[in-house]
């Protein structure tokens, strides 16, 4: 996410009124007010010139007044007719113009502009960060992504070689409002990928969120992956310091976050979902493209449920089919043994020559639950088939 026209029409009523009496073809009738004639003959007219300036009255009466002259046609005799009972009273020039009708209408109301959508107005129940109203970073470009640093604060988690320096990087819409509350996607890229490189959300999004890229600490973990297979896990505390910190420089709607990833990201996002999601959580909603929930965080650390949509291909050599389906199904509390209907993900998901798309819905979850298995692709980040881009911002878009 708005005017209206208003039309005006207008009629001319024209009124005529006709005159007994004097002869007069046309034009106004005599203003004498004759003594109606005896069953006297009018003077029948024989040929009747076109009338002349002045109508011969009937006998014994007035004549009236001069009329204005009749046009060139041939006057019908009078038979014996009875002269008008009163002579040419003031006969009343139909020439009457009806009144304009009704007016120029009023100009209709604007039409209330649809939450949400681009500058001007956030969403409906959006919850505004510290960030709003404060201009954005002057190193930050509308429309392109721009690297931060952070350091995550030290804790009983994040010691030794946990405190080094973290990075991400954020994307804002081109027409950038700092008064309006945005939507936020945190994506996590898969290994060997950085933030500004992996899913890119806004070819869904278009201006209505910020995007946010995460990226993994290779000096921390030895590796070009993010580090998930342990609990407590100083990732969770990476994340959470990010969400404070672009809370605090850029206008967010708190209460519509999401994270998504793409195989190891995918990981951060399972993580994410389980600790920091669920009502009152960080995150409102998760999407997972090709990744695997690896149980670093036991189901008793799950704040969820947490509104949750996949997309894996089957089968996969780098994260198994069906990744962290089950375990979304027992944090979310689905019914047992899972029950499904057929889920449409959007007209923009759409299967590449020689794969295949099915998306289900899981039935009595206590979050919204959607996993779509596809076929023919391998190990993929799922843009090609816009299931995390289209299909994971239209279902986050209909949470209530």
């Amino acid at each position: 996410m708005r005017e209206h026209s208003s039309f005006v029409r207008f009629g001319t009523v024209v009124a005529i009124a006709l005159t007994l009496g004097a002869c007069s073809n046309s034009g106004t009738g005599g203003t004498g007010t004759g003594t109606a004639g005896k069953t006297g003959s009018g003077a029948a007219g024989s040929t009747g010139a076109a009338g002349s300036a002045t109508g011969a009255a009937g006998n014994g009466a007035t004549a009236g007044s001069t009329g204005t002259a009749g046009s060139t046609t041939t006057g019908v005799g009078g038979t014996t007719g009875s002269a008008g009972a009163q002579g040419g009273s003031t006969g009343a020039a139909g020439t009457t113009t009806g009144a304009a009708g009704g007016g120029a209408g009023s100009t209709g109301s604007a039409g209330a502009g649809a939450a949400g959508s681009g500058a001007g107005g956030s969403m409906p129940g959006a919850v505004s960060s510290s960030g709003c109203g404060m201009a954005a970073p002057a190193t930050q470009t509308l429309g392109q992504w721009v690297n931060y640093s952070e350091m995550v604060p030290m804790s009983t988690i994040t010691t030794g070689k946990w405190t080094a320096a973290r990075s991400y990087w954020v994307w804002l819409p081109t027409n950038y409002d700092k008064n309006h509350a945005y939507p936020v996607i945190f994506v996590g890229p898969g290994c060997g990928g950085k933030g500004n490189n992996s899913i890119q959300p806004q070819v869904a999004t278009g201006n209505d969120a910020i995007i946010v890229g995460l990226d993994y600490n290779s000096a921390a973990t030895g590796r070009d992956c993010f580090m998930t297979e342990s609990f407590p896990d100083p990732e969770t505390e990476y994340v959470e310091n990010t969400v404070k910190v672009v809370d605090a420089a850029f206008c967010v709607d708190k209460s519509r976050r999401f994270i998504e990833g793409f195989s190891s990201g995918s990981w951060i996002s399972y993580l994410m979902g389980c600790v920091d999601g669920g009502p009152g959580g960080l995150f409102k909603g998760q999407g997972n493209a090709s990744g695997e929930f690896q149980g670093s965080a036991p189901e008793t650390a799950c704040k969820g449920p947490t509104a949750w949509m996949a997309g894996h291909n089957n089968p996969d050599g780098n994260n198994n089919y069906p990744g962290g389906r089950d375990h979304m199904l027992k944090m979310n509390k689905c019914t047992m043994p899972p029950a499904t209907m057929p889920y449409d993900p959007g007209p923009n998901v759409k299967a590449p020559a020689g794969a295949t798309i099915s998306c289900v819905q899981y039935m009595g979850c206590s979050a919204p639950s959607i996993f779509c298995t596809t076929t023919g692709l391998g190990h993929n980040d799922q843009q090609m088939t816009g299931i995390s881009t289209y299909g994971f911002w239209k279902f986050w878009m209909s949470l209530p």
